[in-house]
């Protein structure tokens, strides 16, 4: 019975030393930092390659489809 999954049961703390769920939500909130809070430009140029890389591979992805299919 060890694979069954209760959602509605709490867990408890196999250890008892181990922290409150307070001090992960605040320790989780102090390693979200900024990487780079003034590179506007370098995220909108990397988002724009990506588009182009993605429509790229949809593209060569359709032409093998229609190829297989002969529909063209």
């Amino acid at each position: 019975m060890d694979n069954v999954i209760n959602l509605f049961s709490r867990r408890t703390p196999a250890k008892t030393g181990q922290q409150s769920r307070g001090g992960e939500s605040s320790q989780q909130a102090s390693s979200a930092v900024v990487l780079n809070p003034g590179g506007f430009s370098e995220v909108a140029e990397r988002n724009r390659v990506n588009q182009q890389r993605l429509r790229k591979e949809r593209e060569q992805a359709n032409k093998n489809v229609l190829k297989s299919y002969r529909i063209k």
